[in-house]
């Protein structure tokens, strides 16, 4: 039985989400949102095509078992790059609040100040 990216439940898409941060913790969600994209697609990107099955054996069974896991690991990769496309989204809808609340130039001036006191 092939994957199937729905949960193959039956059921209807799900609704979306909506989820409220403090804007004190944009940042760090923002930080931590990229640091799973990164690793998501690292991981991709590196194993993509050993997720691909070949035929073990010279055989009918083999070719189609290769076949249905083949079908069945690109789904899910389909799945994970949408997956890491909505992170992406997230990522930059996160990076237009932290301007609107202006944390950004906040970080910066927070840092340059640290570097003078250093200096």
């Amino acid at each position: 039985m092939p994957f199937l990216a729905s949960g193959g439940g039956g059921g209807g898409t799900a609704a979306p989400v909506t989820m409220q941060v403090q804007p004190d913790q944009i940042l760090a969600l923002k930080a931590r949102y990229e640091a799973v994209r990164d690793t998501v697609q690292d991981f991709l990107d590196r194993n993509r095509d050993a997720l691909r099955a070949r035929p073990l054996a010279d055989d009918d069974v083999s070719r189609d078992a290769a076949q249905v896991f083949t079908e069945n690991a690109t789904t899910a990769i389909d799945v994970v790059d949408r997956f890491v496309n909505e992170l992406a989204l997230n990522i930059a809808q996160l990076d237009q609040a932290a301007k609107t609340y202006k944390l950004v130039e906040e970080l910066n001036t927070q840092s340059m100040q640290s570097q003078a006191r250093g200096i």
